[in-house]
């Protein structure tokens, strides 16, 4: 009867450690999934913002040109009358 106690204790033990382990083992795949997914959308976010400047800087610069054709408009209208 006490072997069979041992053997059963033993057994006890071996599944508890199984699933520490296995345990364990998901928390690490779900960590790597999450920063892998993180790693992504940082990425995208960075094109987008890369992008958003690019396009802002090109809107600035035509801002600046129509300016002064407006300007030029203007000297030439006011010189003309």
């Amino acid at each position: 009867m006490k072997h069979l106690l041992n053997i059963l204790s033993v057994t006890l033990v071996a599944v508890a450690v199984a699933q520490l382990y296995r345990g364990h083992m998901e928390l690490k795949y779900n960590y790597e999934t999450l920063a892998w997914r993180e790693k992504g959308q940082t990425d995208q976010f960075s094109k987008i913002l890369e992008t958003s400047v690019q396009r802002t800087h090109r809107d600035a610069q035509k801002i600046a040109e129509l300016e002064g054709q407006v300007k030029a408009l203007t000297a030439n209208n006011g010189q003309t009358k």
